[in-house]
């Protein structure tokens, strides 16, 4: 039997120190056969469209972000754990491209400034899939920011409403909820198409722009998967606001 982790949304650095620190700690315990990053693994914050004109765009730049990153989770994660990662392409990873084209188009560089570059994936032996990762039989990885994916308020929506539009189960980020939602159709039940949003890993108290009260339809969580053959069975890890969570019956903290 195949066991992944689902890791979504830690938005470094605005990442919940003590959750990322767990689930490493959990990586390295478990040892799955495959880790994947659903996405926005950096938030950017610099080039985000709400920092223009703003203090935050002269902050951290995306080379210091991106050194954060490697310092604070794939280098412990890789210290811990040396089989298969992959990373998704989303929203926040692609904020430096779009930065740079948006507002000095002379100066972009796509080998400089695409976030498989900034974050140096080959040198940690982490695999880039920018748009969708067929990681199980009957099913696709997204990040879902993706035009034609359709936002949904309630969690696990937005991810059954692709899983329909792709014809295939969808495992997704992006929304920052985490929830699993089926539909079987067909003549004596066929065919079940399921959606799976893994939740978000980031602190919320660091998303300024939630506004004074930081109030938002999220949830902490993260995600591992079973898959034995054609058999997938997806299951989400809740993570409370210290950063612990439960997973087969081990506490981590």
């Amino acid at each position: 039997m195949k066991r992944i982790v689902f890791i979504s949304d830690l938005q470094m650095p605005l990442e919940h120190k003590r959750a990322n620190r767990a689930v490493i700690n959990f990586v390295h315990d478990f040892q799955p056969d495959e880790v994947i990053n659903i996405g926005d693994i950096n938030d950017y914050t610099s080039p985000a469209r709400w920092s223009a004109g703003k203090r935050a765009e002269y902050g951290m730049t995306v080379h210091q972000e991106a050194a954060y990153t490697r310092r604070h989770h794939l280098d412990p994660l890789r210290d811990s754990f040396d089989g298969p990662v992959t990373l998704l392409g989303s929203n926040h990873g692609e904020r430096p491209q779009k930065y740079l084209v948006d507002r000095a188009p002379a100066l972009y560089s796509d080998e400089t400034y695409r976030e498989d570059k900034l974050l140096r994936l080959d040198d940690y032996g982490v695999k880039f899939e920018p748009v969708a990762y067929d990681f199980a039989p009957g099913w696709t990885a997204i990040h879902g920011h993706a035009r034609g994916v359709s936002l949904a308020r309630y969690a696990g929506g937005t991810a059954i409403g692709a899983a329909r539009k792709l014809g295939r189960s969808v495992a997704m980020g992006h929304t920052h909820r985490a929830g699993i939602i089926s539909e079987t159709t067909g003549m004596g039940g066929s065919k079940t198409l399921t959606g799976v949003e893994l939740g978000h890993l980031m602190d919320v108290r660091k998303a300024d722009y939630l506004g004074p009260a930081r109030i938002a339809n999220w949830q902490l969580a993260f995600g591992v998967f079973y898959v034995d053959g054609k058999t997938v069975t997806p299951t989400i890890i809740p993570v409370q606001p210290n950063g612990s969570f439960i997973v087969e019956g081990e506490h981590y903290k």
